[in-house]
């Protein structure tokens, strides 16, 4: 730089400059001084330098400030005060000529009077000559206070998206990803993906829309489902803004996605919940309201149909030689030999198993549950679901577990109401039909005997001379004749034909389909086994022996039920009044006639 302009130099004991600091007067008077020796015009205050519109310091022999504008007045108060060591050393490396800068020069509170927070770009020149120096420095604590902003604004930014958002990103026209934010994607990584078309991550689209990563108007928070590297899918929340150039050409679109897996998962579990509870609830309002327990297991079995869902339901339960019969059906069902495997596994293990049905063989998945009562297997649960129908899930097994315990509950209510029905309806001793269901039984099927493909036969059976046997051997020895009776008329019937003890030593017998040749037989036939029972008699004159009466009636008679009763009774005593062991028969309109 050339040499200084050679006015307003100050003297010792002078004024300093408007805007100058004065020096202590040791300092001023040695360092103004010698500057004047050296060159005039070093002096600031009314020289151009003045008016330079940066800061303008000289500094003269060990860094003393020997003048300065007003911009350059905290620049001079540091070196005043001792600090900037790093100017400092810039001014040294300036006084042996070699020109040096500092940037930036931070002044704090503390190094100059009201300098806190000053920042400034300084260059160092050699001044004139000896160790005196220039320095120009421009003032950048705007700048930086600017810049600092600009940056904490843009952190701001990435950090409110960060939270806002799992990632960031940009597609171009061909929905080509240009753009990843730094963390990557759904287990991918940022290069990974860039440069992918978009619909290649997708898997089913927006729920109700266009892809967001495609998309020519704005998307507020839709739903998409995309995969993950794994396979898995995973459903994201997008935000996504159209991008067109200048000319109204769209050129892509930029947005946010947020991973909401995790919380479709928790309402879908919540949702299985509910709809566990729903199930649940309704087959114990059943269970409380329908009386009949078998009632209760057909409902439940129409209401698993449509719950489940499920092609088809049916209950099965276990009879007491251990035999599986229905006891409930609902829907449709796979073929009897996929049902009959199926609940022969499961009875055996006493747990669940499952068949997968290949496509050939109409494809499927049949599961089933055992059913238990007091840790006894008692039936088994059935669901079928045909087709590409959904496999039975962990869910589906938990819930029809719980529903299987209720059933089991249910089947064993349903066993004791049949053998509490068994017993009001049954003879204790000898199991045969008491006179009530007798007579119950007799009276449903009568109005349908047109339905008979021959006549049919009411047999009034009275043992002869069984109270001698009775009296001789006790009352255990006459129970052991009832029963042996019973046997005998369980063994001459069919199994639709109505066996009855009506009390005491006197039994019943009803058949439909007969002719009357044929009911005279077998009427001889009963006479005949319980007169093989002579051995059981009370004594050689008294035998064991019965007397029966017959009532036939045909399929096109319109007799009442209790003529025909009264018909076979009166035979009955028509048989006695003859002679014991006999066997009287009376067809309608009275016609008798001994067998």
């Amino acid at each position: 730089m050339g040499q200084p302009p050679s006015t307003g130099a100050h003297r010792a004991g002078s004024q300093p400059a408007s805007g100058s600091a004065a020096l202590p007067e040791s300092q001023a008077d040695s360092g103004l001084a010698h500057a004047a020796d050296l060159t005039t015009g070093l002096a600031i205050s009314g020289a151009p330098l003045e008016r330079f519109p940066g800061a303008a310091v000289i500094v003269g022999a060990k860094g003393v400030a020997l003048d300065a504008n007003a911009a350059g007045e905290p620049i001079a108060q540091l070196l005043r005060a001792g600090a900037g060591e790093e100017l400092r050393t810039a001014i040294a490396s300036a006084q042996q000529g070699r020109p040096a800068q500092v940037n930036p020069l931070l002044i704090n509170a503390g190094q100059a009077e009201g300098a806190a927070g000053l920042a400034f770009d300084v260059a160092i020149l050699p001044w004139g000559e000896g160790a005196t120096v220039l320095l120009l420095a421009r003032d950048i604590t705007l700048e930086r206070s600017l810049r600092a902003a600009l940056i904490e604004s843009r952190q701001r930014y990435k950090d409110l998206v960060e939270a806002a958002s799992d990632f960031s990103w940009e597609t171009d026209a061909q929905g080509r990803f240009t753009f990843i934010s730094s963390g990557g994607a759904l287990g991918y990584g940022a290069a990974a993906l860039v440069g992918t078309l978009a619909r290649d991550l997708e898997d089913g689209g927006m729920a109700g829309g266009d892809s967001p990563f495609t998309t020519r108007v704005r998307v507020q928070e839709s739903e998409l489902w995309v995969r993950q590297p794994e396979g898995d899918s995973a459903c994201l929340l997008a935000t996504a803004l159209p991008l067109f150039g200048s000319d109204g050409t769209w050129r892509g679109a930029r947005g946010l996605c947020r991973n909401i897996t995790a919380a479709r998962r928790h309402e879908a579990r919540l949702a299985v919940d509910r709809h566990r509870e729903r199930l649940i609830a309704y087959i114990l309002g059943i269970l409380r309201d329908e009386m009949d327990p078998a009632q209760v297991l057909s409902a439940a079995c129409s209401a698993l149909v449509p719950a489940l869902p499920a092609s088809g339901a049916a209950i099965y339960r276990a009879e007491a030689d251990g035999r599986l019969s229905s006891a409930a059906q609902a829907g449709e069902l796979p073929g009897e030999a996929a049902m009959a495997e199926l609940t022969a596994r499961v009875s055996e293990i006493e747990s669940e198993a499952e068949i997968v049905q290949d496509e050939e063989a109409g494809g499927g998945v049949l599961f089933g549950r055992a059913t238990h009562f007091q840790e006894t297997c008692n039936g088994v649960l059935c669901l079928w679901r045909a087709g590409t129908a959904t496999p039975w899930s962990q869910e589906d097994r938990s819930l029809l577990a719980e529903i299987a315990g209720q059933i089991g509950l249910t089947i064993r209510q349903l066993a004791r109401q049949e053998e509490l029905e068994k017993l009001s309806l049954t003879d204790a001793l000898t199991g045969l039909h008491n006179r009530r269901s007798f007579l119950g039984e007799l009276e449903r099927r009568y109005p349908r005997r047109a339905a008979w493909h021959g006549g049919a036969a009411l047999f009034f059976i009275d043992l002869d001379n069984f109270k001698a046997a009775n009296d001789r051997h006790g009352h255990q020895h006459g129970d052991f004749v009832l029963m042996t009776v019973a046997r005998i008329l369980r063994d001459l019937s069919r199994s639709r034909d109505l066996a009855a003890r009506l009390g005491g030593d006197e039994f019943a017998l009803f058949v439909e389909d007969i002719g009357l040749t044929t009911a005279r037989s077998k009427a001889l036939e009963i006479c005949r086994a319980v007169a093989d029972l002579h051995h059981l008699s009370g004594d050689g004159d008294h035998p064991l022996g019965c007397s029966i009466g017959v009532a036939y009636c045909r399929p096109d008679g319109d007799e009442a039920i209790g003529e025909m009763i009264e018909r076979a009774d009166g035979a009955m005593y028509e048989a006695k009044r003859r002679g014991k062991g006999g066997v009287e028969i009376v067809e309608p309109g009275g016609k008798a006639g001994a067998a």
